[in-house]
């Protein structure tokens, strides 16, 4: 199999987080194009014409795309080390998380980061092959909406270790994906967050969240 990333996109670390996280060797295969790293290569988007990443290819030619749906796909495939729920409860609650922070964290960045950036004027969204024009108030909404996410998320881990509960899952990958990339636009964890603080700190050293795509 191979894993097609992306530079320091939050979506495709996800991926390649999940991956190191839960132990699996695969082959990390770059997507942009090493002549303009901000674009995907035109290798990559003749064979894969939804032009998104993350994406893994596997061995028989298929392939299958969007983070969460690669992660359940290796989830199912390697057993070990469950990041997905260990019980039917848990797998719930991290799937609940898991669409709390890629929705009210990762996607408020993203709009962001994809309203605001000069190399994505007229690439408001990702994936589209024709112009899609930058939409300033967007922006501003993007950052109201993550604020409200630093602090649902400050005070779900003043009750957990982590965010689904007490042990580390796949919803904290999404959860941490999303505040780095925050921190990134320099759009920063406020002092008021302790609870969050703690746990940022706690998740970024781990061995999986250091050097990959950050």
């Amino acid at each position: 199999m191979k894993l097609y990333t992306w530079l320091s996109a939050p979506n495709p670390r996800r991926a390649t987080m999940f991956v190191a996280e839960k132990g699996i060797d695969i082959e990390i295969v770059e997507a942009s194009d090493p002549r303009n790293p901000a674009e995907l290569s035109d290798a990559f988007c003749e064979r894969h014409p939804h032009r998104r990443v993350p994406l893994l290819e596997l061995d028989d030619g298929d392939w299958i795309g969007e983070a969460a749906a690669i992660c359940r796909y290796l989830e199912t495939i390697y057993p070990d080390n469950l990041l997905m729920g260990r019980n039917a409860k848990e797998a719930a609650r991290v799937e609940m998380w898991d669409r709390l922070a890629e929705w009210e964290g990762l996607m408020a960045v993203s709009e962001v980061f994809r309203n605001t950036h000069r190399l994505f004027v007229d690439r408001g969204l990702p994936g589209y092959d024709v112009e899609i024009p930058q939409i300033p108030d967007l922006a501003k909404r993007g950052e109201l909406r993550l604020g409200r996410f630093f602090s649902k998320i400050d005070e779900q881990l003043g009750r957990n270790e982590f965010l689904a509960g007490d042990a580390f899952s796949f919803a904290d990958i999404t959860a941490l994906c999303a505040i780095d990339f925050a921190i990134s636009r320099r759009l920063v964890i406020p002092e008021t967050c302790g609870n969050l603080r703690k746990w940022h700190k706690a998740v970024s050293g781990r061995l999986a969240a250091s050097g990959l795509n950050r």
